[in-house]
């Protein structure tokens, strides 16, 4: 996985082209729309377009927007958050003696309910009487709630014309559609030779003697054809290529630097960038040619594990699909994929981590809490996963539990294998817990999937709506947060070298509501600067003799299964196997006796429904669990 590095403009005394309008619709207040910029509703009254940050954006609409709007980091922006329809115009615009006029804008259309209904730009040359189609955004965001850039030409109608006006239409077409955020709004003659770097592609974390490639994400903002960039990245020694490109105005790009980053050494270096030139020649506007990017090389080899927080609550009639992606993901990704229910509204909500998580849309996810607000589902987590799971880390994490009843310890240690200066790192500690039940009515499961007519859902097509608290078994449960949800403040150095370990106990007395046998202590390495969890690790906190399932080797498969499945396990004496599904319900029990040694167990499950549900191997002493999938 490479990370995508947005940087800060550069300042430059002059410009070689003429800018008609820039608009960042920064300063409003209570929402007003900047001078002369106007929203007419379809439906007057509502909505209308108002700026304001991301904050306000995800409490109008349930939409998590990211709050990065602009490589300024500058959170104000426009939006028609409130799921209808609406056209944001500008002030008119005297083009007089212009002509090759474009706008560039930043956005995010997140289509997730409405994939047929994208936005579009129109234009018009008599102060807005007469309007005509300029562009359709044609690509299907749904989930996506990053912000994207656009470049689009006016068109040869406006050239010189004096009362031009550009507006952007947004209309839900009656679905559930999401909303559209417009930010960084420029109208401009260009360059002829313009391009624009808009970010940098290099691996962060890598180990010494690996070739990295660097990529500059480029933007053709001019009025030429680019054919040839000039770029250079430099750690103290210039690295200069000419690169061959094809870019039509308005076009991006992924440029590969012919020249490799790498490194013999562990080192931490920043990585600058720069367009020298432009088809040979000068750019016409240096002034967003340049960037950086830190690096750092590792002494060995870590291993990332990666964290969803799935924002989920009794009263969400759609959450069941994040319940089942939870269990899907445990089973099949089970030594580096860590998920965590965090409960809203309900009696399993933890306040300070449902207000930390700030998840707006539920069923939302948290990946790493890098990606925020993501959309759920098996599909979506397994994506998620394989994105991220290859991202090399500065450090591995591991967690050692002790204490006995209620006392609980957590010894958390972070082995880093890099130089970071002015480190900004935090350990903290999630608890979690599977088996969770409970009988008061806040425990009945609200499920939008009952009766199959919302498509098969591990199970919970078959069940009621709601489903009785009776028959619902929570996992993954976040039940306690060790350190806080930031992380605790001192608990990592700040200037650390190649082999430094930062070592901090967390302490926890365990309520009796709480089930240890079924917990687990779940170690984050937080990056304190930017609030992502850059690595994890999940250990059982079960007292001694209640073992973690690696303990005994046990392994279910084939699995998913849909005839048979076979349950291996290492043993010594009397065992139950047991089959439940997710609502908790046994389905199927098989007792076994005078067991030694390595054991392999078929079980039929071709009667099962379609879905997840849960292998229990226990004894006297223990009860060891691992998801199945029934296909």
């Amino acid at each position: 996985m490479k990370k995508t590095l947005l940087f800060g403009s550069l300042l430059l005394a002059s410009y070689s082209f003429s800018q008609v309008l820039t608009e960042d619709f920064e300063g409003q207040s209570g929402g007003a729309l900047p001078t002369g910029w106007t929203s007419v509703s379809t439906t007057p009254g509502t909505g209308d377009y108002t700026t304001g940050n991301a904050t306000d954006a995800n409490a109008a609409g349930f939409w998590p927007v990211v709050a990065s709007s602009d490589f300024a980091m500058v959170n104000d922006d426009v939006c028609n958050c409130d799921l209808s329809a609406a056209y944001l115009s500008t002030p008119s615009m005297d083009l007089t003696g212009l002509s090759n006029i474009v706008v560039t804008y930043d956005f995010v259309d997140d289509m997730s309910y409405g994939p047929s209904v994208p936005h579009e730009v129109e234009v018009s040359i008599d102060g807005g009487t007469t309007w005509s189609n300029i562009y359709t955004h044609n690509t299907n965001d749904q989930g996506n709630t990053d912000w994207s850039n656009n470049l689009i030409s006016l068109g040869a109608s406006t050239d010189g014309e004096s009362d031009v006006k550009v507006r952007w239409k947004y209309n839900d077409d009656g679905k559930w559609a999401t909303g559209l955020a417009i930010d960084n709004v420029v109208v401009k003659e260009p360059a002829q030779n313009d391009a624009e770097l808009t970010a940098i592609t290099l691996d962060r974390w890598v180990l010494i003697n690996t070739n990295s490639v660097l990529t500059a994400e480029v933007t053709n903002i001019g009025g030429n054809t680019i054919t040839s960039l000039e770029i250079d990245w430099n750690d103290g020694t210039s690295h200069v290529q000419t690169v061959a490109v094809n870019l039509a105005p308005g076009a991006s790009a992924s440029v590969a630097h012919p020249d490799n980053v790498t490194y013999a050494t562990v080192v931490e270096k920043n990585i600058n960038v720069t367009i020298s030139a432009v088809n040979g020649g000068a750019d016409g506007d240096a002034s967003n040619n340049a960037g950086s990017a830190r690096y750092n090389t590792l002494s060995q080899v870590t291993d990332k594990a990666v964290v969803i927080e799935e924002g989920t609550g009794t009263w969400c009639g759609w959450c069941p699909r994040g319940a089942v992606a939870m269990d899907y993901m445990t089973a099949t990704y089970p030594n580096d994929f860590i998920g965590v229910a965090v409960h809203n509204g309900d009696p399993m909500t933890v306040t300070e981590y449902d207000a930390g998580a700030a998840i707006s849309g539920f069923p939302g996810g948290n990946v790493d809490r890098a990606l925020l607000g993501v959309s759920v589902s098996q599909a979506a987590f397994e994506a998620y996963y394989n994105d991220r799971i290859n991202m090399g880390v500065p450090a591995n994490i591991t967690a050692t539990p002790s204490g006995f009843g209620a006392n609980l310890t957590v010894d958390v240690s972070a082995s880093f294998f890099t130089p970071i200066t002015g480190a900004n790192f935090r350990l903290a500690v999630v608890l979690s817990e599977n088996g969770v039940t409970g009988t008061a009515s806040g425990y009945n499961q609200t499920n939008y999937y009952s009766g199959g007519s919302s498509g098969v859902m591990g199970g919970y097509e078959s069940l009621a709506n709601p489903v009785p608290a009776a028959d619902m078994v929570y996992n993954h449960v976040g039940v306690a947060l060790l350190g806080g949800y930031d992380g605790q403040a001192g608990s990592v150095p700040t200037t650390i070298t190649d082999g430094t370990v930062a070592n901090y106990s967390f302490t926890y007395t365990i309520p009796s509501t709480m089930n240890r046998a079924n917990m687990h202590a779940i170690a984050l390495l937080i990056d304190n600067t930017t609030g992502e969890i850059v690595n994890a690790y999940s250990t059982s906190i079960a007292e001694v003799g209640l073992a973690d399932v690696s303990t005994i080797n046990m392994s279910v498969f084939p699995n998913p299964a849909s005839d048979v499945v076979n349950v291996s396990f290492e043993a010594a004496g009397d065992y139950t196997i047991t089959i439940t599904d997710m609502a908790g319900r046994v389905v199927s029990t098989n007792a076994v006796s005078n067991l030694s040694g390595t054991q392999n167990i078929a079980i039929p499950v071709a009667d099962l429904v379609s879905g997840n549900y849960m292998v229990s191997v226990a004894n006297d002493a223990a009860s060891y669990n691992q998801i199945l999938v029934i296909k």
